[in-house]
């Protein structure tokens, strides 16, 4: 996907490199990742279109392991990540589709604790 929106002059502070298209944009924001709303949507919903097949097959492997195993799930989800990144290569001009997993732990400290405390529903 080739970028409309040009790199701003120094009006802005920051300047920054588009997570979608990889072209340089600036940004009153510092922690702005998309140069604008259709890099931003492209980039979330490619997210979102692998997740929903990777997490279907991690439920599985970890709350089936019978069925997982039968079918060999962790291969498959192997072979999805090895797709996904050949299509980054091929599509994105090898730019990575993921963000740091550092920044996913500064987000949600609690995946690093030993122990998670179970979540309380409503009706408790």
């Amino acid at each position: 996907m080739a970028c409309t929106r040009p790199a701003t002059p120094s009006a802005t502070p920051f300047r920054r490199t588009c997570l979608e298209c990889g072209q340089p944009f600036g940004s009153a924001v510092r922690e702005a990742e998309f140069c604008g709303a259709p890099c931003r949507m492209v980039f979330n919903n490619r997210r979102a279109k692998r997740g929903a097949e990777l997490y279907d097959l991690f439920m599985a492997l970890r709350h089936d392991r019978m069925t997982a195993t039968l079918l060999k799930v962790w291969r498959l989800l192997n072979r999805c990540a090895a797709i996904y990144r050949e299509e980054d290569r091929a599509e994105r001009a090898g730019r990575r589709s993921w963000r740091d997993p550092a920044e996913i732990l500064a987000r949600r400290p609690y995946l690093k604790a030993e122990i998670l405390r179970p979540m309380r529903t409503r009706d408790e």
